[in-house]
């Protein structure tokens, strides 16, 4: 686990060592072990810092081929690498090292672009091509490791953070993005292939930049999607046997490294099921198990991870997060991603990721159990919208019910209640699968209140501008379950959980690792009848019944809201003067982007008159963060 950096000029530029340099200085934290740089023809620099996890000893980069004509710097894992390494082995090659990295790199001397769709892991890499004066910029599947790329006329910046790239082109911090600004006020994140920069871009998961040395052309190319399903597995044991397969062998995969190893665990399904396999393979060793918990007890959920983990027999450690641990972190967290980032539940898996730190190096996680299993209650929606069309006529739902339900909830005390999830179910109501599912995605303002808050420009609808990944769902599949998932995995998956993971996990030196995230069991997802993922309100119906013997009777019967927390509370108190200071008059001026009025409005009904404006002002409040330290 590293993180990368490179540049390409058009020309010689002697200050190409001082670039790479100060690129690599901003990402320290992703990898304090060691450094490494290449330089080529003083056009071309690839930088790398290494967080070491495999081949502790010999596993520095840049790692070369024998001729040295092609070189790589490599940010992930490949999980089978050991058995690409025996496929190699059988032609005759020969390793100097135990890394993955060199089994990459021989990859693409055997196999070209191909090789790319034969790796089964979460990476970002470059590799120079010096014999076809090519350079490749690739990522993962999913996105789990990030990229960004700049190209104006005198070079190329690529880097696994934003901040190497303002460090090397600050100009570019001049011109923000009004797409980018719309989407992040819709929801709460920027997804692939935008940043909040105009000209700065995030290489979307499972495609790779090829780029012409001689004349820095750039084409961007797909490797690997989700394949359309050809045939169903209709039997349901059959089934079964398929994803346990496919689960025990991704988890012991993941579970391969030199270093000490975890799990966090929140107490859902997701967690408890990967402790659960990692404890049953590991019968001599106990496996740690790390949760937090929240001094609020609507929002804490450590005793049902603390029942999973005695279940278990795990090593398991506890924290808390309260209020003053959060006004202590909040600038640290917040500012770390670079760009505005809006999930609240980045605070407490900074937390997390932090204590666990002091005990292992590597932690598996839950993440991507949802998208892939049907775990979400939007998926819900479908089937309930459906019902609640053929009894309530689309003119008496418009002009009465919504108008009504919009009043009546529009007090509620905070997010987690069951008004504001019906009034959000009925907001969505009476409109096709797309709207519907971009209203649920859209949890800080919609579309009207976007068009009240944003002044001094015109700023693109969410549809229009996710309209190319709309279209490519809906030529996935005309079943809206496989579809909506279809979006989530390039829209929320790529652009909200994995970066909240990534940058968080790395702020701290840790890596995290996610079983569910195998290519090979989202594919199997889609091979399966929709009731083997939902069927009724029972969500992940096939994951839980194929591992309910590892775990307490009944565990899988009650919910878990994973780590959300009660920042609306907070901003009552521990964190309301810093609220009120980084959003008052004189701070927001400095942009002139939003109408003060309105957000002096959501304050003080939030704060004074009972309702709900949480999410929102978070919005709000971490933008003006980031703005405050980027301009």
């Amino acid at each position: 686990m590293c993180g990368i950096n490179g540049v390409l000029f058009s020309n010689t530029n002697s200050d190409i060592r001082e670039k790479i340099f100060e690129m690599n200085d901003a990402i320290i934290h992703r990898g304090p072990d060691a450094e490494g740089t290449y330089i080529y023809q003083e056009r071309l620099a690839m930088g790398m810092r290494r967080l070491s996890i495999i081949d502790l000893s010999s596993g520095n980069q840049p790692i070369y081929n024998d001729d040295r004509s092609l070189v790589i710097v490599f940010n992930g894992e490949i999980y089978n690498f050991l058995i690409l390494k025996e496929k190699l082995k059988a032609k005759g090659l020969v390793f100097r090292t135990n890394s993955d990295t060199e089994v990459l790199l021989k990859m693409y001397e055997i196999y070209g672009v191909e090789a790319f769709k034969q790796l089964n892991g979460m990476f970002a890499f470059s590799i120079h091509d010096i014999k076809l004066n090519k350079l490749f910029i690739v990522r993962d599947r999913f996105g789990e490791k990030p990229l960004y790329y700049y190209k104006n006329d005198e070079c190329i910046y690529w880097a696994s953070e934003l901040k190497s790239i303002k460090i090397a082109a600050p100009n570019i911090k001049n011109a923000i993005s009004r797409k980018a600004l719309s989407l992040y006020f819709a929801l709460s994140y920027i997804p692939a292939p935008y940043s909040i920069y105009q000209d700065v871009s995030k290489l979307r998961a499972g495609h790779y930049l090829s780029i012409d040395t001689n004349n820095n052309c750039i084409s961007e190319h797909i490797y690997w999607d989700i394949p359309k399903p050809k045939t169903l597995i209709n039997d349901y044991d059959e089934a079964k046997q398929k994803l346990k397969e496919l689960l025990v062998d991704s988890v012991e995969k993941r579970m391969i490294a030199d270093v000490p190893i975890g799990v966090f665990l929140s107490g859902g399904v997701d967690s408890t099921i990967i402790a659960a396999i990692m404890a049953n393979l590991s019968p001599n060793k106990k496996i740690k198990t790390f949760s937090i918990g929240f001094d609020s007890g609507a929002y804490d959920e450590t005793p049902k991870a603390r029942q999973a983990a005695e279940y278990i027999g795990s090593e398991h450690y506890e924290f808390r997060l309260n209020g003053e641990t959060v006004l202590e972190q909040i600038d640290k967290v917040i500012l770390n991603f670079d760009e505005p980032f809006a999930d609240s539940s980045s605070l407490p898996t900074y937390l997390v990721a932090h204590e666990t730190a002091k005990h292992v190096k590597v932690a598996l996680t839950g993440d991507g159990g949802d998208e892939v299993f049907g775990g979400y209650n939007k998926y819900l929606l479908s089937s309930y919208g459906a019902i609640y069309s053929k009894f309530i006529p689309d003119s008496f739902n418009t002009k009465i019910i919504k108008p009504l339900a919009q009043k009546y909830f529009s007090k509620v005390k905070n997010t987690k209640s069951k008004g504001y999830k019906i009034n959000r179910f009925i907001q969505a109501t009476g409109k096709d699968w797309v709207k519907r599912h971009l209203d649920i995605m859209s949890l800080s303002f919609n579309e009207t209140e976007k068009k009240a808050l944003l002044i001094n420009g015109e700023y693109p609808s969410l549809e229009s501008i996710l309209n190319s990944d709309i279209m490519s769902a809906t030529a996935f599949s005309d079943d809206i379950l496989k579809a909506v998932r279809y979006l989530d995995k390039n829209i929320s998956l790529e652009g909200d959980m994995l970066v909240k993971v990534d940058r968080t996990s790395m702020l701290n030196s840790i890596e995290c690792r996610a079983p569910y995230l195998d290519h090979r069991l989202m594919e199997f997802s889609y091979q399966i009848p929709d009731n083997f993922l939902i069927n009724g309100q029972n969500k992940k119906r096939i994951l839980k019944d194929t591992f309910s013997d590892m775990l307490p009777k009944g565990f899988f019967n009650t919910s878990k809201s994973g780590f959300e927390m009660p920042i609306g509370d907070w901003f009552r108190a521990e964190l309301k003067q810093d609220l009120l200071t980084t959003l008052a008059e004189d701070n927001l001026d400095k942009h002139d982007l939003f109408n003060k009025q309105l957000i002096q409005e959501l304050i003080n009904q939030h704060l004074y008159q009972g309702m709900d404006n949480s999410r929102k002002i978070w919005a709000l409040y971490c933008l003006q963060k980031w703005y405050n330290n980027n301009n």
